[in-house]
């Protein structure tokens, strides 16, 4: 038996499960997938015409993709969740959401796992905003040039620069235009939001913070203070990130960093976790007629 068994082991692919006698697609799923709602994902992935199985048909098991795929749409599930369901980007990305749904659901991982990154991309978009400028000289006579919002294109020294919102130059005489980081500009939560937010096993859902990115940062730091509690502070090599909080009143900012520089922090913002009351169960008795 052990001898038959290793024999059977063998025989199978790495990525490939058997099907057991009297399987069905949403049984082997379980099995392999931890949840019957696979099921859609290996008929799209064997191209099954249906859900009746044979008895050792060997199908193909879904690689790495499939994890990256659930993590992004973890991802932008909570984005989604924590949005403001009122911003003009809100239902954009609740349908970004759903196409990336529909890809998952259809084994088309890689394409789900985009489609996601772009659902939480949108909700950190703002709308178009006119151009507006400021220009300092310095003392030795130098010129910084900030865009505060917009596009600016910068020339000096027979080179042009294009800066965007919050990032800034310094023009040296008869020098090229040399970036000076921006500070990042918060996107959410918006500012004194409250967050409903799911309990999960081991606490509440994480929360989902994101800024704008700043044009040349390497990495950003976040500083999270809690109204009880110490000060955090967390690196990010994206300009988001998602943090496991308890409930409770939070204020935080966030400043972009380079290897030589850092920017200053951006304007503080607050929020509120609260944790979503679980649903309560109300059942009802009605007295039987039979005596």
């Amino acid at each position: 038996m052990r001898l038959y068994l290793l024999m059977a082991l063998l025989s199978l692919a790495p990525g490939e499960v058997e099907v057991r006698a009297g399987e069905s697609l949403d049984q082997v799923a379980e099995r392999t997938l931890g949840h019957r709602d696979g099921a859609s994902e290996l008929k799209a992935l064997n191209k099954l015409q249906g859900d009746t199985l044979v008895p050792g048909t060997k199908l193909k098991l879904p690689g790495a993709d499939r994890e990256k795929a659930q993590m992004a749409l973890e991802s932008a599930r909570n984005s989604v969740a924590q949005a403001d369901p009122k911003s003009p980007q809100h239902d954009e990305a609740l349908a970004k959401l759903k196409e990336a749904e529909s890809h998952f659901h259809s084994a088309r991982y890689v394409e789900a796992a985009q489609t996601a990154d772009d659902a939480w991309k949108r909700l950190a978009e703002r709308p178009a905003q006119p151009t507006r400028l400021s220009v300092v000289v310095n003392e030795r006579g130098d010129t910084v040039v900030k865009a505060v919002s917009g596009r600016v294109s910068v020339e000096g020294g027979g080179t042009t620069r294009v800066i965007e919102d919050g990032a800034s130059v310094q023009v040296e005489k008869g020098q090229a235009p040399r970036l000076a980081l921006g500070v990042p500009r918060p996107t959410q939560p918006q500012d004194n939001q409250r967050l409903s937010v799911k309990p999960v096993k081991n606490g509440l859902e994480p929360v989902v913070i994101s800024w704008q990115a700043v044009q040349g940062a390497e990495s950003y730091e976040v500083e999270l203070v809690p109204a009880q509690g110490e000060r955090r502070v967390m690196p990010a090599s994206q300009p988001r990130l998602q943090v496991p909080l308890a409930a409770g009143t939070y204020r935080w900012s966030v400043r972009a960093l380079t290897r030589d520089s850092r920017s200053e922090a951006s304007t503080e913002r607050g929020f509120e976790v609260a944790e979503v009351p679980a649903k309560r169960l109300r059942v009802k008795v009605q007295s039987s007629k039979w005596k």
